[in-house]
C-alpha cells in the first residue's frame, strides 16, 4: 500500500521499468556485506560527492542476506543525499526500490520522502503519505520528533499554521510524559512572528513552557539536569523573538530576550541554543557579547563543530584571517586537552574538517594563507592518518596553487592526497 502510494505520489512522473532482479544486474562480483557495503555508500556520499555510483552500490542493500541495521543506514544514506541534492525522483524510485519487498524502512528514510513531497510543493501529498506509514504501524519508530519538525516545517512554510499547531498539541495531548520538542515548537513561533502575530507566538512559547512543567511534574522530574535542560529549550526559543526584536529595530526588548535566557539565570547554553544565541547576536553587530559567550561555551564543555564553524566563519567574513585559524586551532587544542583529561587512548577532532578552514584561507586570494592552509593539511589530515579525506576542499587548494603559478607546491599537494585516497579506497572497495 505505502510503497505503491509512494509510485503515484508526485504528479506527472514516470518511474525507471528496468528494475534488477539480482545483485549481479547491477554489478559483478557485488560485495554485499552489511557494514562494508554502508561504509563505501557514506564515502561515496561525504567525501567523493558521486551520489550516482554511490546508489549504484546502496541498491546492493536490497540484496542482502543478512539482517543488519548497517542495511538500513545504507538506504537512509543514499535517499538522505538525493534529497538534499534535490534529486526527488531519485529519492522517491529509490524509496520504492528499497522496500518494497522485505526491507523495511526507519523514520529517517519515512522523513526525506516527507520532506521532498513538501519541497516539490505538494502539501497534502506529504500529510497522506504521512497518514499511511502512521496507520500502517509498520515503521517501528516513526512518527520520531524528526517527523514532526519535518511536518511543522513544512506547514509552516506553507502558511498552514493551524494545521501545524493541530500536531504539536495532538503529537503531547496524549503523552504527558514526554518532553515538547523544541525544534518543532520554534517552526511555529517563527511562523507567527514572521505574520507579525507576536500574541500568538507568545502564546505557543507558554504551551510549551507548560507541556515542559507537565512532564516533568507526571516524571517528578525535578533535578538539576531537568531544570537547565528545561532554561535551555526556552532560551532555544527566545533567540527567535530576539531576532524579531531586533528585526523591528528594538534592541532593548532583544536584548532583554537575552537577558532573560542567559544573564539572569546563570546560564552556560548548551551547544544548540548557544549556537541559535551567536546567530543572533553576530548577525545584528552584539558581536563583543557573542565572543564573551563563546568563549564560555568553550569553557564549559567540548567543542562542537556548529559553534567553530559559527565564530570561523565570522573571522573569515570580516577578514580576519589570521584570527580565524587561530579560532579552529585553539578549539582543537581544547578537545585534545580535554579528551587526555578523560583518559581517551585516541581520538579525531570531531568539528567540521580542517578541510573546511583549507577552502575558506584559499578563498581568501592571500598568498600567506595559502601557505596556512597547506601547514593545515599536513599537520591535521596527514599528521593524524585521516581516514576519510574532504578531495573538494583538497583540491581548492591544488588549484589556487596551479592559479597561483606554484606547480611544484600544487603537485605536492596533489601526490599526497592521491596517496591518503588511494589508501582510503584500497580499504573500502
Amino acid at each position: 500500500m505505502i510503497t505503491s502510494l509512494i509510485r503515484g505520489l508526485v504528479i506527472g512522473r514516470r518511474f525507471c521499468t528496468a528494475v534488477p532482479r539480482r545483485a549481479e544486474d547491477i554489478m559483478s562480483n557485488p560485495d554485499l556485506r552489511p557494514t562494508q557495503l554502508c561504509l563505501r555508500v557514506s564515502y561515496l556520499i561525504r567525501f567523493v560527492g558521486d551520489l550516482d555510483t554511490a546508489a549504484k552500490y546502496a541498491r546492493l542493500a536490497a540484496f542482502t542476506e543478512i539482517e543488519s541495521e548497517s542495511t538500513i543506514i545504507t538506504c537512509q544514506h543514499i535517499i538522505g543525499a538525493m534529497m538534499r541534492d534535490k534529486r526527488y525522483k531519485e529519492v522517491h524510485d529509490l524509496y520504492y526500490f528499497f522496500f518494497s519487498q522485505k526491507l523495511k524502512p526507519n523514520s529517517h528514510c519515512c522523513n526525506y520522502v516527507i520532506e521532498s513531497i513538501f519541497q516539490q510543493g505538494h502539501v497534502d501529498a506529504a500529510l497522506l503519505f504521512h497518514r499511511c506509514i502512521a496507520n500502517s504501524e509498520t515503521v517501528h519508530d516513526y512518527p520520531s520528533n524528526d517527523t514532526f519538525r519535518v511536518l511543522t516545517k513544512g506547514l509552516v512554510h506553507f502558511g498552514r499554521l493551524d494545521k501545524a499547531q493541530t500536531f504539536l498539541r495532538d503529537r503531547t495531548s496524549d503523552k504527558i510524559r514526554d518532553y515538547p520538542d523544541h525544534v518543532a515548537f520554534n517552526y511555529l513561533i517563527r511562523g507567527f512572528l514572521d505574520l507579525g502575530n507576536l500574541d500568538m507566538a507568545n502564546l505557543v512559547l507558554n504551551e510549551f513552557k507548560q507541556l515542559c512543567y507537565d512532564a516533568m511534574s507526571y516524571t517528578k522530574d525535578i533535578y538539576l539536569d531537568s531544570i537547565s535542560d528545561f532554561d535551555n529549550r526556552v532560551a532555544f526559543l527566545r533567540a527567535t523573538f530576539m531576532e524579531y526584536w531586533f528585526k523591528q529595530g528594538k534592541k532593548v526588548e532583544a536584548m532583554d530576550c537575552y537577558n532573560r535566557s542567559v544573564l539572569s539565570s546563570m546560564l552556560v547554553p548548551c551547544a544548540e541554543t548557544g549556537n541559535a544565541l551567536l546567530v543572533v547576536l553576530l548577525k545584528y553587530g552584539e558581536k563583543k557579547l557573542a565572543w564573551e559567550l563563546y568563549n564560555e561555551m568553550l569553557k564549559k564543555s567540548e567543542p562542537d563543530s556548529d559553534t567553530i564553524k559559527i565564530m570561523v566563519d565570522e573571522c573569515f567574513d570580516m577578514g580576519r584571517f589570521k584570527e580565524a585559524v587561530d579560532t579552529y586551532v585553539d578549539a582543537s587544542d581544547a578537545y585534545i586537552y580535554i579528551k587526555c583529561c578523560q583518559g581517551a587512548d585516541s581520538f579525531s577532532f570531531p568539528v567540521f574538517s580542517g578541510g573546511y578552514v583549507i577552502a575558506r584561507c584559499c578563498e581568501s586570494g592571500i598568498a600567506e594563507m595559502w601557505d596556512t592552509a597547506e601547514c593545515l593539511f599536513v599537520e591535521n589530515i596527514v599528521r593524524d592518518d585521516f581516514g576519510y579525506v574532504e578531495v573538494s576542499h583538497l583540491k581548492t587548494l591544488i588549484d589556487t596553487y596551479v592559479k597561483a603559478g606554484r606547480i611544484d607546491d600544487a603537485l605536492n599537494v596533489s601526490n599526497t592526497l592521491f596517496d591518503l585516497v588511494v589508501k582510503e579506497v584500497f580499504n573500502l572497495f
